[in-house]
């Protein structure tokens, strides 16, 4: 069976990636917005969108994000107008041109590093999953899980926690092993895996 990856869902009335996109917005709308174009521009192939304001006779980038091929801007917000886009920042008429990571990079003062890079595209892959990526670290974990429950039933050796505030255990299967379930951890960046039932 191949395996289950739960999305994030519904808890207490509230969707959790609801409360991870209000913590994840002040983050790349109030500086780390670089890295998230990038992220999305890397990950879906949309170019990278720059809003120019010009402060002391100085033209800066002061938000980016990527335009859909339907021609929508998108940021950690989602899909969004234009005038959204500028308003946060500065008023009308916008300045929004097309650029690259190199521009990205010659504005920040120490370029966009990997570290962040990566952080970003594993949290934006969170926080859209129905967005067209290339290629998700869901479906890299998936095929990691795959693997191994493949592994499991050659040898019927399984990996299961009896209870879930024991450590994972290495375990002989009694047949009734569905496959594993992958379920995002509470701040998106990881998963937890188990083995369910049929």
């Amino acid at each position: 069976m191949p395996t289950i990856v739960r999305k994030l869902k519904k808890k207490d009335g509230k969707l959790e990636w609801q409360k991870l996109r209000e913590i994840y917005e002040g983050l790349y709308l109030r500086g780390s917005c670089y890295a998230f174009a990038i992220a999305l521009n890397e990950g879906l192939g949309w170019p990278i969108v720059g809003l120019f304001v010009k402060r002391i006779e100085m033209e800066l980038i002061d938000h980016a994000g990527v335009r859909a091929p339907d021609g929508k801007i998108f940021d950690v917000r989602g899909f969004i107008s234009e005038e959204e886009f500028g308003n946060l920042y500065t008023g009308p008429p916008y300045d929004l041109r097309e650029i690259t990571r190199e521009h990205l990079d010659a504005t920040s003062a120490a370029g966009v590093g990997e570290y962040s890079l990566k952080r970003a595209r594993q949290i934006a892959e969170i926080l859209y999953p129905e967005l067209p990526w290339r290629e998700t670290r869901a479906s890299l974990v998936t095929a990691f899980a795959d693997e191994l429950e493949a592994l499991c039933r050659k040898h019927n050796k399984w990996i299961r926690s009896p209870l879930a505030v024991h450590a994972p255990q290495l375990q002989e299967g009694d047949g009734s092993e569905g496959g594993y379930e992958l379920l995002p951890t509470l701040d998106g960046l990881g998963y937890t895996i188990n083995c369910y039932l049929r």
